[in-house]
């Protein structure tokens, strides 16, 4: 072969190897900033537009400015001619500025806030996805070797069979047994490409990422205080509350004025020019009885919603609390089940010309079945605890 083109086939080769690496080397953060991005373009999220709202509120000026021109002629023999010149600027009070900073601070609290509330829905989304394609990948790697097991076995039970250590009834067993196991094996197969198509169709890749067990969270109740949802309602809540001080007539605009006057009288002309300033005095209350009323009541449907969502993430994060201890304590009695099966095994072994080989067989069997939960319920646990960590609003 050319020397040129097995140095290409080379060099194609080793790219190829160190591009598998990366992707193969992908984070569960990476693959979580990713698909946030990738959500946003298809649902066509983009919270960080608010910024180019909002400018405009911190502004002094609250319309356009108004050009005023008056013309006064004397109708009298002698009399003065009187013609003006203004340009009226309304402007926001000091009050109403004040208001203003921090309508622009809850605006920019709400913004962030909607990064992070769509990064953990997103969070929630990838983690869904991701332990159903690991706890349907867990249960055909488990029923694989079992497979093997059978396999291994298969030949041992046939041999007693044959030689009539083993009765009809322990032989149809265990043929009932490998039909069990192939039928188990075809369906969890069929789970797990659904569950790979699901994955891919949420984070838009194939790759897994290199780390997917999570630590528990610490601070629970601080974590489910802050929680999105609960702090957009309160942020909600202060968004009305400054709706309803905006409203109030108080902070009518005031209006400066540039004048420019000039008599034209008898004697010659004088020319003028001053300022004035309008500031509203409002008569009786700030708000009127409508405003409140729509405030009082839209404050208490969302002081409502926050009491029942605080009261409906409680008891999520409680349940998914307990069944993070129960599986804890599921581990360790089936650890306990599968030494004490290894003995019950070797004593059923040891007293096969007295007891029936068909309690020997049943004793196999279980004890398989006792090692594929194990291995499931340390998958069950690990999301159990990713579960915790999401309804507690932390993200990936």
């Amino acid at each position: 072969m050319n020397t040129r083109y097995l140095f290409i086939l080379l060099s194609f080769l080793v790219s190829s190897l160190f591009s598998i690496s990366s992707v193969a080397a992908e984070t569960l953060s990476a693959i979580t900033n990713n698909t946030t991005q990738r959500l946003k373009q298809i649902y066509n999220v983009n919270p960080e537009k608010l910024q180019d709202n909002v400018k405009s509120i911190n502004r002094w000026l609250q319309g356009p400015a108004s050009l005023q021109l008056i013309a006064l002629p004397s109708n009298t023999q002698g009399g003065t001619d009187e013609y003006e010149v203004g340009v009226f600027f309304p402007f926001r009070s000091p009050a109403g500025r004040e208001l203003d900073a921090q309508q622009l601070s809850i605006t920019n609290a709400l913004d962030n806030l909607q990064e992070t509330r769509f990064r953990l829905m997103t969070s929630g989304l990838i983690r869904e996805a991701l332990w159903q394609r690991l706890f349907a990948k867990a249960e055909v790697d488990g029923l694989l070797k079992k497979q093997e097991w059978i396999a291994s076995l298969d030949g041992v039970i046939a041999g007693l069979a044959k030689t009539g250590e083993l009765d009809r009834i322990a032989s149809l067993r265990w043929q009932q047994e490998k039909l069990s196991q192939q039928l188990a094996l075809k369906k969890a197969q069929m789970a797990l490409e659904k569950a790979r198509k699901q994955y891919k169709q949420v984070t838009g890749t194939d790759v897994l990422p290199e780390q997917v067990i999570e630590a528990l969270a610490g601070d629970l109740e601080n974590k489910l205080q802050t929680h999105p949802e609960l702090r957009l309602l309160t942020l909600s809540q202060s968004q009305i509350d400054m709706n309803l001080a905006q409203s109030d007539q108080s902070l009518s605009p005031w209006v400066l004025g540039v004048i420019a006057r000039q008599l034209r009288g008898p004697t010659g002309n004088e020319n003028l020019l001053g300022v004035s300033i309008n500031i509203p005095l409002p008569m009786g209350e700030g708000n009127s009885a409508n405003n409140y009323a729509s405030w009082k009541a839209t404050r208490d449907e969302l002081t409502e919603a926050l009491a029942e969502t605080y009261t409906r993430l409680q008891t999520q994060l409680n349940d998914a609390l307990q069944q993070v201890n129960y599986l804890t304590e599921a581990i360790n009695n089936i650890e306990e089940q599968v030494e004490l099966g290894v003995e019950i095994t070797d004593l059923y072994q040891q007293q096969g010309n007295v007891l029936p080989k068909t309690f020997w067989l049943e004793q196999l069997i279980a004890q398989q079945e006792l090692k594929l939960t194990l291995s499931l319920n340390r998958l069950r646990r690990a999301e159990a605890i990713s579960k915790v960590n999401q309804i507690a609003g932390v993200t990936l």
